[in-house]
């Protein structure tokens, strides 16, 4: 079967411009397209408004470039040196308590993203309060917050209807053996607004997608996972693979089994001859995990692509398992699976529903979900577990004060949630807050492109990431972060942020604010400068060549069409580029 999208070549303008696909499925359609629509589709393109990058009288302004560590001068050096002076007077208890705690202290997290030349700077900071969308530091600096705790953070810092929730159950005591009311209503209330027929807790997100992945491997007995490039799906060593340029998998840490990562096929996310490869493979596969908008990728968001993979799942028998650790709760009460109208067989979620505490759930058809506890039975008659059983254990797993915040969180969603809107669609709160952070990002993205600064800001719902677009992590985005945080906004090292229902319409101009002036700084001080020259074609006095024909005709690598109609398509799509479309 071939799941190249053949359509119009209106409809393939509409979508591009309206940014309902993700560059990659652009990319797809435009190859199965003909010669001539081709041309047409970048005819049309080229004469959409706003499509056309601003020019400087010289031509076409593009965006400068962002300085990495190869290319600091002793001027840069000296800079950086009196920021350093600036920032340990500006939290010096909390670069005080790394060096002292450092020998008993073991953080996975110290080394992340640790460049040399900007050592002196990386350390977390000791926090000494939360509340509301703000924390407060060991050295009395107050932060607006919009790390979210890495997504957990839905209703800001210290929600009184949390607080409240904890200190009844701790009152209580927290048994950690038999059953009570509160994991019945959990779970009845978890099925309720998320759609699925039964819910389980674990003890956090990385257990939550093992666990799911054992189920799937016990329900269909196959042994290969699928997952796609630029996805995270926790530590456990199941899922822990990436995949070299050949298209062999490898493990992503040392410590992790190649024997495990040979289990593990990783594909390209919104190509459509990915699910060729399934189609292909489809007697060996246990399961297809995937994130529906990629938390470290939030501009892509394939749609039709997740479509046809619903179909083609469904038609394998092989059960599709959504990792909404990040979109879960987050986008709408159903998450991606309600915003996009497909249903998964299974859904991992954690962070938001343990309302801060260590928490995972699955959730699914009873089908898969059975595989855990047997299914239903009764006790007055001959009934007996209807499905063999997998194994699943984990101490806390129903730990009451995380039952306890679960239950809360869950209630509170709901309470603040409508099932549908007028006309069918998803009215339920967090719609307000994703126009929050909408509103945030075009604020901040029509900056950068006036500044030419090469930054985006990519969303979904809540979730935003600033994205150096012309590198990752270089030595220009590690100090943003840093002037940042000294203009009082903190952030997660990490790259994504959120907001929160505790933050205003103040607290939100103060953050543009702060990151206006963290870029200009940077400006100011030779952190970005002109782009390297490259040379210029109109793509329409381009000949049709091999790079205009469909990929059937040429000769040309598949790798190296897709490259040149990539570039291709750039030329009339470069403001849409910067945006992340």
């Amino acid at each position: 079967m071939d799941y190249a999208m053949q359509m119009t070549v209106e409809d393939v303008s509409k979508r591009i411009l309206s940014k309902q696909i993700d560059k990659q499925d652009a990319m797809r359609l435009f190859q199965s397209l003909d010669k001539e629509s081709q041309l047409q589709l970048l005819a049309i393109v080229r004469r959409a408004d706003g499509i056309t990058p601003a020019h400087n009288g010289k031509g076409a302004a593009r965006p400068l470039r962002a300085l990495d560590q190869r290319d600091l001068t002793d001027e840069h050096r000296a800079w950086i040196a009196a920021l350093v002076e600036k920032y340990d007077s500006f939290v010096p208890k909390s670069k005080a308590n790394v060096l002292e705690h450092q020998v008993h202290f073991v953080d996975q997290r110290r080394a992340f993203h640790l460049i040399k030349d900007l050592k002196k700077l990386h350390f977390q900071i000791t926090y000494t309060k939360a509340d509301g969308a703000h924390v407060h530091d060991a050295d009395g600096n107050r932060y607006i917050d919009i790390s979210g705790d890495m997504g957990v953070n839905l209703f800001g810092h210290r929600a009184p209807f949390l607080i409240d929730a904890v200190k009844r159950s701790l009152d209580q005591g927290i048994p950690l053996v038999g059953y009570s009311d509160m994991i019945f209503q959990a779970c009845k209330l978890f099925c309720e607004i998320t759609g699925h027929e039964r819910a389980l807790f674990t003890q956090s997100g990385t257990e939550a997608v093992m666990f799911a992945v054992r189920i799937a491997r016990a329900a269909t007995g196959r042994k290969k996972i699928v997952l796609f490039d630029g996805s995270y799906h926790g530590l456990s060593d199941a899922v822990a693979a990436t995949r070299d340029l050949a298209g062999n998998s490898f493990p992503l840490a040392p410590g992790i089994l190649q024997e495990f990562a040979d289990q593990i096929i990783v594909l390209d996310y919104g190509d459509m001859a990915s699910l060729d490869t399934i189609e292909r493979l489809a007697g060996e596969i246990a399961t297809v995990l995937v994130e529906p908008v990629q938390s470290r990728h939030p501009y892509k968001k394939p749609v039709e692509f997740l479509k046809a993979l619903r179909q083609l799942t469904i038609e394998k028998n092989i059960p599709l398992i959504f990792d909404e650790m990040i979109t879960g709760f987050r986008v709408c009460h159903r998450g991606a699976q309600g915003l996009f109208g497909i249903q998964a067989d299974m859904a991992t979620y954690g962070k938001i529903p343990g309302g801060g505490l260590p928490t995972g759930v699955i959730a699914g058809a009873a089908k898969y979900m059975d595989l855990v506890d047997g299914g239903t039975w009764r006790f007055d008659d001959d009934s007996m577990p209807s499905s063999k059983r997998t194994g699943m254990a984990g101490t806390h797993s129903q730990n009451p004060l995380k039952i306890a915040a679960a239950l809360a969180v869950l209630g509170e969603i709901k309470k603040r949630s409508a099932e549908t809107g007028p006309d069918g669609t998803c009215a339920c709160f967090q719609q307000g807050l994703n126009r929050k952070t909408t509103d945030l990002a075009d604020a901040l993205n029509a900056f950068f492109r006036e500044e030419r600064l090469p930054v985006v800001i990519d969303t979904f719902g809540s979730l935003f990431r600033f994205r150096f677009v012309d590198s990752y992590w270089g030595v220009t985005e590690a100090l943003f972060f840093i002037l940042l945080r000294m203009e009082g906004v903190e952030t997660n090292i990490q790259g994504n942020c959120f907001l929160t229902t505790a933050h205003t319409d103040e607290d939100i101009e103060a953050v543009i604010a702060g990151v206006k002036a963290s870029m200009s700084n940077l400006k100011r001080s030779g952190f970005f400068r002109e782009p390297d020259q490259e040379p210029t074609q109109d793509t329409a006095q381009l000949p049709q060549t091999a790079a205009l024909a469909p990929p059937q005709s040429s000769n040309a690598s598949p790798r190296n069409e897709m490259e040149r109609l990539r570039a291709l398509l750039a030329a009339d799509l470069a403001l849409a580029e910067d945006q992340g479309a």
